[in-house]
């Protein structure tokens, strides 16, 4: 299945296709292998850094595999629904393990709101793909006795965010960004913004440069403050993300001044 991923990791439905001629669970089963191996032989504390890492009790799931361009992990389904719907930057493979088929509903995203569509249902002939631009998806809920494990690919859109989205009325009702330095970066700007740290510009021109559009925005905002000479000669860079909603916010900007 690694081998596959670093063929196919450009072209998603070419690796679904391809997965549907391997045994899912012994991959599964094997990567398990190769995780508990390494984290046995590891010292004390590297255990524990490597659970926490690769463990999530919440969403009740285990992290096998992990790179950058690319995760595969398993998790078990929930008898129970959240009051909230998140989606999944980038593309999604979704397969069984013991070969025991589920349920997946899925969701149109259409701007700020959600569109239910159709039910599918997941075997190991027919892995599935989603396009998480277009679409969310949510595991049906196990009904019988016994866990139901769901293995999944990613293939991750840095830049892109995680919306979360209210079960009843399907509106979008926040976001958070799906990388990791993306999130820091912004509270790292918010704080020197509220803190009036003299430094606060310095740090703003060297994230602007940052491709994923909340961190950039953020800190143009703070050059815009202070120098919006300076600001002005950052639109072009701006611009070049190519985001709708940056270039939005960029029109009212210009609009205001």
């Amino acid at each position: 299945m690694i081998n596959l991923l670093k063929h196919y990791n450009s072209a998603p439905a070419e690796l679904a296709e391809a997965i549907k001629n391997l045994n899912l669970t012994i991959e599964i089963q094997e990567l398990s292998n190769h995780l508990y191996s390494n984290i046995k032989t590891s010292a004390k504390q590297q255990q524990r850094a490597t659970i926490l890492d690769n463990v999530n009790p919440y969403t009740q799931t285990l992290t096998l595999h992990c790179t950058d361009d690319a995760n595969i992990s398993v998790r078990t389904l929930s008898s129970t629904s959240s009051t909230v719907l998140y989606s999944v930057p980038g593309h999604s493979i979704l397969f069984p393990v013991h070969s025991e088929r589920f349920s997946v509903q899925l969701y149109g995203i259409e701007g700020d709101r959600l569109s239910l569509a159709r039910r599918v249902t997941v075997t190991d002939r027919d892995p599935l793909l989603i396009d998480g631009r277009h679409t969310l998806y949510e595991c049906v809920p196990s009904e019988g006795p016994t866990p139901v494990l769901v293995g999944s690919i990613n293939l991750p859109v840095r830049s892109a965010d995680i919306s979360v989205f209210d079960r009843s009325s399907l509106r979008k009702v926040a976001w958070f960004p799906h990388d990791d330095s993306a999130a820091r970066y912004l509270v790292s700007l918010e704080l020197l913004e509220a803190a009036q740290d003299p430094e606060a510009v310095r740090v703003a021109e060297e994230l602007i440069h940052h491709y994923h559009p909340a961190v950039a925005w953020k800190a143009f905002q703070i050059i815009d403050q202070h120098a919006q000479d300076t600001a002005r000669r950052y639109v072009p860079l701006l611009r070049k993300l190519n985001n709708p909603r940056l270039d939005q916010l960029l029109e009212r900007r210009s609009e205001a001044a």
